[in-house]
């Protein structure tokens, strides 16, 4: 970990919010990722330092979870007892020091944590800037109780489901558990199976792979499955050394940092429409100056028929709002087949008014110029040559009035959305790319282990 990726991600957040804001402007405020809302959230994490790495144990009632908590500190800290739900807040056990803005950040009441810091207690070296959060449970009838653990899950660097052998297929394994880890790609994730000690051995095996099976098929690929009871101790060595890993990295919080602002930078590209079907950031910077020429050239050609009719010299006519209205929909349906739905309309609003560019018109094509017809003579004898040459002087002059209208009302404007569209994917890559080195293996730093049995 260096102060440089520190940095790096900085810029990265903030390009983020950068490239969100261009989006805004340019697509409007339609439904997609609230991306503010996340570069805020890993910007406040940024800044409450990356030395230590948050570990929220979750689950459902009667799982067991407090008493685990108290297993894993090796202390009878958090609050167990008969009534249900028993965990009303969230509470924390430290190990190390200097993590109190970022247990204020968690809401995690001074009275509600622990530290421990004493070289003579067992497991403090290797568990040293490892916080373990106790969350209320998520099936609490308190509205309080859930809205705690709902602010505080997602800010977690190591999520640990708490379940038990009659509460493993819960749907809420689906609805909350699986989609939060799939959504933050650089969490890790455990899943606990406790109180094996109330089923066969044989039995608790096979529970552990169906609940091992449901959440692969729920989208999680090589899941960490431990089988635990807090009561016997079964099992709490191997959920220790799991923690233990994650927390010796030391590069945890910065890791998980870094996936979640590339996986915001991803969502912002799909929801603005920036990804091709492999997925991948691509900007269509081939075929769009083909499509835009030539429906501009169309755009000129239709208002020149408007303008001048398809044969005679005379002053050119000013079209009127509603062929100025059919042509530029014309343009708009090919806007529409060369690009994405939302630059596309993008791109239409974009565009000046009807009423705007028939008064732009009105001032060019005052200004031409109808050819003099020529003598008397020179029109008995070569009348229908003259006529021809009057007519593409008169054609030259119309269409270079018209072509500076549609480009200042139209394809610069057009123009103007596409390079937002290639700048957009830039900014977009670019918070990838931040992400991405911020996440170089520092030398020395282990794989993640096997699964803990």
């Amino acid at each position: 970990m260096t102060d440089q990726q520190v940095d790096g991600l900085r810029r990265g957040i903030e390009r983020l919010r950068a490239a969100d804001q261009l989006r805004a402007a340019r697509l409007g405020e339609s439904a997609g990722p609230d991306t503010a809302a996340t570069a805020e959230l890993l910007s406040q994490r940024l800044d409450r330092g990356v030395d230590h790495t948050i570990v929220a144990l979750s689950g459902g009632t009667g799982s067991g979870k407090s008493s685990l908590f108290n297993a894993v500190a090796e202390m009878a800290f958090a609050e167990v007892g008969l009534v249900r739900p028993t965990t009303r807040q969230a509470t924390a056990c430290v190990w190390g020091t200097g993590a109190e803005e970022l247990l204020d950040w968690l809401g995690v009441e001074r009275g509600s944590w622990i530290k421990r810091d004493s070289v003579l207690e067992s497991h403090i070296g290797e568990l040293r800037g490892m916080i373990l959060l106790d969350l209320p449970d998520y099936d609490s009838g308190s509205q309080a109780n859930r809205s705690i653990a709902d602010r505080a899950l997602p800010l977690a660097d190591v999520v640990v489901w708490v379940t038990d052998p009659q509460k493993y297929a819960d749907p809420a394994l689906h609805e909350r558990f699986v989609p939060a880890a799939k959504a933050h790609p650089g969490r890790s994730a455990i899943v606990v199976l406790n109180q094996i000690d109330t089923v066969a051995e044989a039995d608790a095996e096979a529970i552990a792979q169906a609940l091992t099976a449901l959440v692969v098929e729920g989208g999680l690929t090589d899941p960490v499955v431990v089988l635990t009871s807090a009561k016997t101790g079964a099992g709490v060595d191997g959920l220790r050394a799991a923690l233990m890993e994650r927390t010796a990295r030391r590069t945890m919080a910065m890791s998980r940092t870094a996936a979640d602002l590339a996986s915001a930078a991803r969502q912002l590209a799909e929801a603005s429409q920036l990804t091709g079907p492999d997925g991948r950031v691509a900007v269509g910077r081939e075929a769009e100056p083909g499509w835009l020429g030539r429906a501009t050239a169309d755009l000129v050609q239709s208002l020149m028929g408007a303008a001048i009719g398809a044969q005679g010299v005379a002053p050119p006519k000013l079209p009127e709002v509603g062929q100025i209205r059919q042509a530029a929909s014309a343009w708009a349906a090919a806007a529409a087949h060369a690009l994405p739905d939302l630059w596309a309309l993008a791109a239409t609003y974009a565009l000046a008014s009807a009423q705007n560019i028939q008064a732009r018109l009105g001032a060019v094509l005052g200004a031409v110029e109808v050819p003099p017809p020529g003598g008397f003579w020179a029109r008995l004898f070569r009348g229908a040559q003259i006529e021809r040459r009057r007519r593409a002087d008169l054609e030259a002059q119309v269409r270079a009035a018209i072509a500076s209208v549609v480009e200042l009302t139209v394809a610069r404007p057009t123009k103007l959305v596409l390079e937002d569209r290639d700048h957009l994917a830039e900014m977009i890559l670019e918070v990838m790319a931040l992400a991405e080195l911020a996440t170089a293996t520092p030398p020395g730093l282990g794989q993640p282990p096997p699964n803990p049995r």
